[in-house]
């Protein structure tokens, strides 16, 4: 019969690894999580100096280096580390998707 398909079987690892043909691209994956995560703890971190975490939460915040300043620019820091982590592991998954 013309245009029937015959039923396969399907693993989970097939269906999973077929969109991805180089294996290194699950790495920068994980590198951009990772600098995902660091975006997201400078800017918790920001929001805790700058004061509007802590009246929404009504958590006392102690600054870590004893300044304001230097716990702005740390966060700020973590900020612009994160979101350069996050560039480069999208930038090398777009090289390896379309390579």
């Amino acid at each position: 019969m013309k245009g029937v398909k015959t039923m396969e079987k399907i693993d989970i690892k097939s269906v999973l690894f077929t969109q991805i043909k180089d294996k290194r691209v699950i790495a920068f994956m994980v590198l951009k999580g990772l600098g995902t995560f660091v975006i997201i703890t400078g800017l918790i971190g920001l929001s805790f100096i700058l004061g509007p975490l802590n009246l929404i939460i009504k958590f006392e915040f102690t600054t870590i280096f004893g300044n304001t300043l230097f716990d702005f620019l740390f966060c700020f820091l973590l900020c612009f580390i994160g979101g350069t982590i996050e560039f480069l592991g999208d930038s090398f998954i777009r090289y390896l998707s379309n390579g």
